[in-house]
């Protein structure tokens, strides 16, 4: 293959760029948004050790079936048939796009947050972000190495304002704020009732989100110099960015008080215009969620085009989807991948871009986790079928439960959209399959009706994001 390149350095820098994109940077307001500050720790604490099992479940998953080079399309089709493994890439594929929508969105909240009194229009936004999707199109066009070099400075780049964050507020942090009264039964932030189990159940979307993208090496494993390297690294970075994650999120609860928190535009540039340092701190933050945003941004653009590659591949989506250009990209997808971004821009046209942010980035974890779910249950039925040892077989088991769990605690309403789009996904199918069997058929009915009842209830207003 042309590009099999990466290496286990492009590997570790591929997976922490998709991984640490906005959700870092914005990570203090949207937990503060759902939980209190010690609230938000357990959740990091539940979050971390459920990804871990995931992260675990790839690792285990690289090593005993190397030959399955599709990341969690393939894993789901092996383990649960043709139909499992389509709605896995399905959910991955359209979730990766609100994913980037997020991003953008991000992207030009942030920028206004700089221009003050010259902010950009939405319509300023949107051709804003259209005319990024389409560079970042031309970019991955001309092949993965290229790109993935790119994409290792940038991450290199975006980790040094995070850095900075912790170097000037550690000695900030002030016990007293962050120890909020009555934590587990009144939100700081809003000074509403909620429940410990609530704040916990709401911040896994908000930990699911930022964590995102530690399947990216798998995703793209049929490009790794060593079948070995994939799961090395898988494990490598999710140790580099938890500790990042935890840090960088915890450290603003212990300087702004909640209701603050909640209220910033950047949280991180909020916290250090409060520092020595001030304004100069906060814009060099905001540049650095501008600069982490891009990155992400193309480290998506490689994974996308190549799981819809491999899914076609395999008979599961259209012909089309597996045309390379020159340099071994798959064009068709490639272009497929940013029209469908382009449409779902509309959302920059809505002035309230913190809401439009936070359901795109929801949405997205929502979509995702069905993809999680699917390869730690076939993780699951590997350790358990195959005879393979008792760490396997726990992890599998944990990973499955947490990502179940996670899954419903994002909210019924994300449930009930993610089977809409679904829905949605279902002719392809049918147009790329060669038959389809019993259980298939049943399978798609029961998610037509739940798509169509999801929306009836979105159209009467029964479910509201």
């Amino acid at each position: 293959m042309k590009d099999k390149e990466l290496n286990l350095f492009l590997l570790i820098t591929l997976i922490i760029g998709t991984i640490i994109g906005g959700g870092i940077f914005n990570s203090p307001t949207d937990l503060i948004l759902k939980s209190n500050p010690l609230a938000a720790v357990l959740a990091w604490l539940l979050g971390g050790f459920g990804v871990l099992m995931l992260t675990l479940v790839f690792y285990e998953l690289s090593v005993h079936k190397p030959e399955l080079t599709g990341g969690i399309y393939t894993y789901a089709k092996q383990g649960f048939g043709n139909y499992a493994g389509f709605n896995s890439f399905w959910g991955y594929w359209i979730g990766s796009i609100f994913g980037n929508i997020a991003f953008i969105t991000l992207f030009f909240k942030t920028v206004n947050s700089m221009l003050d009194s010259h902010q950009l229009s939405p319509l300023g936004c949107f051709i804003g972000g259209s005319i990024i999707i389409w560079l970042y199109a031309l970019i991955a066009w001309r092949g993965i190495k290229g790109a993935s070099i790119l994409n290792a400075v940038i991450t290199i780049a975006k980790i040094l304002p995070l850095l900075l964050v912790v170097v000037v507020c550690i000695g900030l942090f002030h016990w007293g704020t962050f120890t909020v009264p009555h934590w587990t039964t009144i939100l700081a932030s809003t000074h509403q009732p909620v429940a410990l189990p609530h704040q916990l159940g709401a911040a896994m979307s908000t930990i699911v989100w930022c964590f995102v993208g530690i399947e990216a090496a798998v995703s793209m494993s049929r490009r790794a110099k060593k079948p070995a390297d994939v799961g090395l690294a898988t494990v490598i970075s999710f140790v580099i960015v938890l500790i990042l994650y935890i840090v960088i999120s915890v450290i603003p609860m212990g300087i702004l008080p909640a209701d603050r928190l909640a209220k910033a535009a950047v949280p991180l540039a909020t916290v250090l215009e409060a520092t020595p340092i001030g304004m100069v701190g906060a814009d060099i933050i905001k540049i650095g969620l501008l600069i982490s945003l891009l990155g992400a941004l193309l480290s998506w653009y490689m994974i996308g085009p190549e799981i819809a590659y491999v899914t076609s591949m395999d008979h599961d989506m259209p012909r089309p989807f597996s045309l390379v250009n020159k340099h071994d990209i798959p064009g068709f997808s490639l272009i497929v991948y940013t029209l469908l971004m382009q449409v779902f821009l509309v959302v920059l046209l809505v002035p309230q871009l913190q809401k439009a942010y936070t359901i795109a980035y929801t949405l997205a974890a929502a979509m995702t986790l069905v993809a999680y779910l699917l390869s730690a249950l076939y993780g699951l039925k590997v350790a358990f079928c195959e005879g393979q040892g008792i760490f396997f077989k726990t992890v599998a088991l944990l990973a499955s439960v947490y990502s179940a769990y996670t899954l419903f605690a994002s909210g019924i309403e994300y449930v009930f959209a993610s089977a809409l789009i679904f829905a949605l996904g279902i002719p392809l199918f049918i147009k790329s399959a060669n038959q389809l069997n019993h259980r298939e058929r049943v399978a798609m009915v029961i998610i037509a009706v739940l798509g169509v009842a999801a929306l009836i209830l979105i159209l009467a207003g029964k479910i509201k994001f």
